[in-house]
């Protein structure tokens, strides 16, 4: 029987409206927080920590809390100027190097995921990915370019909460 899996979802935009109930039908336990004192109460006892908040006030302090909990998977949606934002916030607030190898951002697999529903996919097939330890498949992150290589920089939309 596979362990019980409990995932914080920071952000409550369309994505998390999509992933939330997928969470549920694999028997996940979803926690959604959309605030820092959310975010501290609910990092309790998770196993995955899924950052999808754009909001400065709370995006790069819930990936430091998550990071430097100890959960097992750390991931955050994003463009690569967000994810060069976040950085800076992080390296400027004690994150280590070392700390941020383990976050995953742009989070989920690289499915080619447009819509909220396809981006909720791609983000839990990732985390069941890293669960199995299957290093076969292509996470985002280990990609180098574009997030969206079929649209012109800075038109993509970003569903994010």
């Amino acid at each position: 029987m596979t362990q019980a899996t409990n995932v914080l979802v920071v952000g409550d935009g369309p994505v998390a409206t999509a992933l939330v109930p997928m969470l549920e039908t694999l028997g996940w336990s979803p926690v959604v927080a959309t605030t820092m004192e959310e975010v501290w109460t609910g990092l309790a006892g998770v196993d995955a920590v899924v950052v999808l908040s754009h909001h400065d006030e709370v995006d790069a302090p819930a990936i430091k809390a998550a990071l430097t909990s100890g959960t097992s998977y750390v991931g955050a949606m994003g463009s690569r100027k967000t994810q060069a934002r976040r950085r800076e916030w992080l390296t400027e607030h004690g994150v280590t190097e070392a700390d941020l190898a383990a976050l995953r951002a742009p989070i989920g697999l690289d499915i080619g995921a447009d819509e909220p529903g396809e981006i909720a996919v791609s983000i839990l097939a990732e985390i069941v990915a890293v669960r199995r330890g299957a290093a076969g498949a292509g996470a985002i992150s280990g990609r180098e370019g574009p997030i969206h290589p079929d649209l012109d920089p800075g038109t993509a939309f970003c569903p994010g909460g």
